[in-house]
């Protein structure tokens, strides 16, 4: 019971690290029109993330396997300084309306 116990503390405090720049599941994802129509509607968010850096994009993306019509916000970042700044932008803003995927370029 102490072992189990000991396994969960370390993976939610971070002994074992977690990906934290994870999408939902592709089958929860919008269509690539959705997320084509917030990135548009959107776009002076989109303008101000990639103001924050030289490394930034903001685009539509499609993680899921090919022939699945999912799609979400993508936002490209070069830099841990460029990570954090995203992070800290997003938190005070609403969003896109539709998942946001940061990905290490």
């Amino acid at each position: 019971m102490a072992v189990i116990g000991a396994g969960a503390a370390a993976t939610l405090g971070g002994v074992f690290p977690m990906s934290r720049d994870t999408h939902p599941p592709c089958e929860e994802l919008p269509t690539a029109a959705v997320a084509a129509t917030a990135l548009t509607e959107n776009r002076t968010l989109a303008d101000d993330i990639e103001a924050l850096g030289d490394g930034i994009s903001v685009a539509v993306g499609s993680p899921c396997p090919k022939g699945q019509d999912r799609a979400l916000i993508q936002v490209t970042y070069g830099s841990k300084s460029e990570r954090d700044a995203i992070g800290s932008l997003l938190a005070r803003r609403d969003g896109f309306g539709v998942p946001v995927h940061l990905v290490e370029d």
